[in-house]
């Protein structure tokens, strides 16, 4: 596994043709097993476990080391394992775990040690997990199962996507070719589902693949539309800039994979620390930016997003703790201040607290 598991020439090719095929899959099991025949091929666990939830349904697959559906009954510790890393949305590395092993012939359960991993995918709103075990002691080879697994999880995202899409798609046709003499009634309703699927081919152009935030060309494309609505209302609205502290020092001590694991800690932090309604993005390196609506009181967002740095400082073991630079402006409906303007001026607020900080 030590030189299976890393993205190697090899991999990627593997990778490329699973892309490939991927295109061509016509359903949700075609695609967990296409996935599941690659992950056995490339990263060799012994078995696995393949899981997503699209809506209010679940799908699975239990896997052999050649990537085969496994007869019988998945352990249920696997599946704890599975649903456990989609929950707290974070790789779970366990080299040593008793896992519940039932043989099919015998009908009798017994436990093994084993080395797992489970990816959950994507990262900031997971949907499903891949989750792989060897019956030998991995220790450290364990963590470079990851890159690999990211991969997969992302090109199995992609794919249920494109099933969706499809579906979308189908039935949109359906429906106009059943409500084609209502459509007159229906004409608002068909544009607003032609928006919905717009909006899902975009998706991926406007999403920041590191921490499943909007990147810049997707803050400008739904901040932009909100501070319209602010100025049409008349409403308060701010703009927040953010600064990560100390990522180089983290990525000079620790190196870049630490560095890249506390970017998606700060995405999630701010994910946590805004609405639904609010537009979050991660600009680019260690900057992100925030949109919000209805805030009249500045002191309240920025008080909200350090009680959850100081939570997850508290409750995460890293050799590290997160902070951020933070500077916000308050949008004036009178002004005709743009919103490259206000985040300019955000920009300089925050690189002014910077400065004058202590240390």
């Amino acid at each position: 596994m030590a030189q299976s598991s890393g993205v190697n020439a090899t991999n990627l090719r593997r990778l490329l043709s699973l892309a490939r095929d991927l295109l061509q899959a016509p359903d949700v099991g075609s695609v967990l097993t296409l996935v599941a025949r690659t992950a056995a091929d490339v990263v060799h666990p012994d078995a696995g476990l393949l899981l997503v939830k699209i809506g209010d349904q679940g799908h699975f697959i239990d896997f052999n080391d050649h990537g085969v559906i496994r007869p019988g009954q998945t352990p249920p510790s696997l599946l704890q394992y599975s649903r456990q890393a989609i929950t707290e949305r974070i790789p779970l590395i366990l080299s040593d775990v008793e896992l519940d092993v039932t043989s099919s012939k015998e009908a009798q359960s017994a436990t093994r040690n084993v080395s797992l991993v489970s990816y959950p995918f994507p990262p900031i709103k997971p949907i499903g997990t891949l989750t792989l075990f060897w019956h030998r002691q991995r220790n450290q080879d364990l963590q470079q199962a990851i890159p690999i697994l990211r991969l997969l999880g992302e090109l199995t995202g992609a794919a249920l996507g494109n099933i969706r899409f499809r579906q979308s798609l189908h039935d949109v046709v359906m429906s106009q070719s059943q409500e084609i003499a209502k459509a007159n009634l229906t004409h608002a309703d068909e544009l607003l589902r032609r928006d919905d699927v717009e909006e899902e081919i975009h998706r991926l152009s406007v999403t920041d693949v590191m921490t499943g935030l909007l990147n810049r060309r997707g803050f400008y494309l739904h901040a932009e539309r909100s501070l319209k609505v602010a100025l049409r209302n008349s409403s308060p609205s701010v703009v927040i800039f953010a600064d990560i502290n100390g990522l180089k020092d983290v990525n000079d001590a620790y190196g870049h994979e630490a560095g890249d694991h506390l970017i998606k800690d700060a995405g999630q932090i701010l994910q946590q620390s805004f609405r639904n309604s609010d537009v979050i993005a991660r600009l680019g390196g260690d900057e992100f930016a925030a949109f919000a609506l209805d805030s009249a009181q500045p002191d309240v967002i920025l008080a909200r997003i350090q009680r959850h740095i100081e939570s997850y400082n508290t409750h995460q073991s890293l050799p590290y703790e997160i902070s951020f630079s933070t500077g916000i402006i308050q949008c004036d409906p009178s002004s005709d201040l743009t919103l490259s303007d206000y985040l300019v001026l955000a920009d300089q607020k925050m690189y002014e607290k910077k400065k004058n900080s202590p240390g």
